[in-house]
């Protein structure tokens, strides 16, 4: 046999395990893509049930969390009314004492003072031209209308 006759051969050798190594490596894709849709289909009947559990617990999540807030808002709005409530009756009693007991406190206060500015004018000793504390102040009151007019 001629050399170009081995070199053919060897050739179609080559080839034919080339083509075979290669039909064999797509024919393990191929095997290993459908294990890996058979495993991913596995896992996704495994995972669906998960999935329904979690979005049940984010939606009573949600149910809770929005019922909370709407107490929240309720307790709040009860709140405020309260403070308004209780404010205005603090500003009512305090307008109460006021009128009630300061007021009178006052005027109480205003007469012990004429009364003690009265006992002070009549304790005064007579005076240098001759007259009493009395006749002193019916002067001074004398004079003082005197002014005024």
């Amino acid at each position: 046999m001629h050399l170009e006759t081995w070199a053919e051969i060897s050739l179609l050798i080559f080839g034919g395990l080339f083509s075979l190594i290669t039909v064999a490596l797509f024919g393990a894709i191929a095997f290993a893509l459908n294990k890996l849709v058979t495993l991913l289909g596995t896992m996704t009947d495994k995972l669906d049930p998960l999935i329904g559990k979690a979005t049940d617990a984010v939606e009573t999540v949600q149910r809770v969390t929005t019922n909370v807030g709407a107490k929240a808002d309720a307790v709040l709005i009860k709140g405020e009314a309260l403070t308004d409530d209780v404010s205005g009756r603090v500003e009512q009693t305090a307008g109460v004492v006021k009128s009630a007991v300061i007021g009178p406190l006052i005027s109480i206060s205003s007469l012990i003072t004429g009364v003690s500015k009265g006992f002070a004018v009549y304790a005064k000793p007579i005076s240098g031209n001759g007259t009493d504390a009395r006749g002193h102040a019916a002067k001074k009151y004398e004079k003082m209308n005197n002014e005024g007019e």
